[in-house]
């Protein structure tokens, strides 16, 4: 006589055999996550950098040449953005898109448009991205995200942008 314990086991072998090899199946790019190698973090290490009175810091890692870039105007970048012990929080890089995030740059937080458009210091707007350049951002909590219900609120923020195109909105 069996025992219904071995009933149980023996209808469950066929789910559990399914099981592990839908999970053998599995590896890490089948899931939808964030990869921390999409874009950033650049090494920061010995790069030129400012600092602004406000405590935004830009890293340049390369300089581009194309168009400079200004509070109306719309962008195309890759970028992640992570906090200072590294999680990843964001990324134009979703899934494997490589596809540039298209972003109005006066609609973002204060100091990812000042690291883009550039900080003013002294009445002097200076440090305006143009195409092509590299940067990182480290952006104090007062020049990051101002509700109190975001989950970031009161965070220092790290960005890694890479300026693809920018385009003039009205």
């Amino acid at each position: 006589m069996h025992s219904p314990i071995s009933h149980i086991t023996t209808a469950l072998l066929p789910f559990i055999f399914l099981f592990v090899i839908v999970l053998s199946g599995c590896d890490d790019n089948s899931f939808q996550r964030l990869e921390p190698s999409d874009i950033g973090p650049f090494d920061t290490t010995g790069v030129e950098k400012f600092t602004a009175s406000n405590g935004l810091t830009i890293y340049f890692h390369e300089e581009g040449d194309g168009d400079m870039v200004v509070e109306r105007h719309t962008v195309l970048i890759r970028y992640s953005g992570r906090t200072p012990d590294g999680n990843l929080f964001d990324s134009s890089k979703h899934n494997g898109n490589d596809t540039p995030a298209s972003l109005a740059v006066n609609g973002t937080v204060k100091g990812f448009m000042q690291g883009l458009a550039g900080v003013n210091e002294d009445g002097v707007r200076k440090h305006a991205a143009r195409v092509g350049s590299k940067r990182t951002l480290v952006i104090p909590p007062e020049l990051g995200y101002t509700s109190s219900s975001h989950q970031l609120y009161g965070d220092t923020l790290i960005f890694d942008i890479d300026l693809v195109n920018i385009s003039t909105t009205n």
